[in-house]
């Protein structure tokens, strides 16, 4: 291991680190961008200085949650990759991504929280990764026919924002999230 290399936590501090993230989760999705670093210290159960040990600032606490959602589509992207078919597996992953946007507020939030580009900095590794893994995806649709030919991986934040934003106002309003997902799938598939 190299001297620039960081060196990997002990176990009791990846258990707080897990925690903070965790709380950090929780209360963002409760009370938005209000949340504060004590907040979390309590809800984690450690110390203030816990805390700031691992996230120096909100910045780099906000950082982390939004780079645990690129790692999490990555993940059900890579899941679907296997898919024979390039729409459905495309269509795999949309759908599973957006029922995970849907049982998980700060799924729904986390646009919010994106308002400087130092935020989004912290999670550039992970969101170049969830490009190149969808991108793929996308590929094989597009190669197949399947889907529309203008439709870019560069879309896709705002498809992913829509839709979350739209889960966040079901409870607020009369809107059936469902049939607005079967609208955005329906849109994205190639004219016949």
């Amino acid at each position: 291991m190299s001297s620039t290399e960081p060196k990997p936590l002990r176990a009791d501090a990846r258990r707080n680190r897990e925690r903070i993230v965790d709380a950090a989760r929780e209360l963002f999705a409760e009370c938005g961008h209000g949340t504060q670093m004590d907040d979390v210290a309590r809800r984690a159960q450690v110390g203030v200085g816990t805390v700031y040990r691992h996230f120096p600032t909100k910045a780099a606490l906000i950082g982390e949650l939004l780079a645990t959602k690129f790692r999490h589509h990555a993940d059900i992207a890579r899941r679907h990759a296997d898919t024979e078919d390039g729409w459905a597996a495309f269509e795999g992953f949309l759908r599973e991504a957006f029922c995970s946007i849907a049982q998980d507020a700060t799924l729904q939030q986390r646009v919010t929280w994106v308002d400087d580009s130092d935020i989004l900095a912290l999670a550039e590794a992970e969101r170049h990764v969830l490009i190149e893994v969808v991108g793929e995806l996308m590929a094989r649709a597009h190669e197949e026919g399947a889907l529309r030919a203008d439709f870019t991986v560069a879309d896709i934040p705002a498809v992913m924002c829509s839709v979350g934003a739209v889960f966040a106002a079901q409870g607020r309003m009369p809107i059936r999230a469902d049939r607005f997902v079967e609208l955005i799938i329906d849109g994205l598939r190639a004219p016949a």
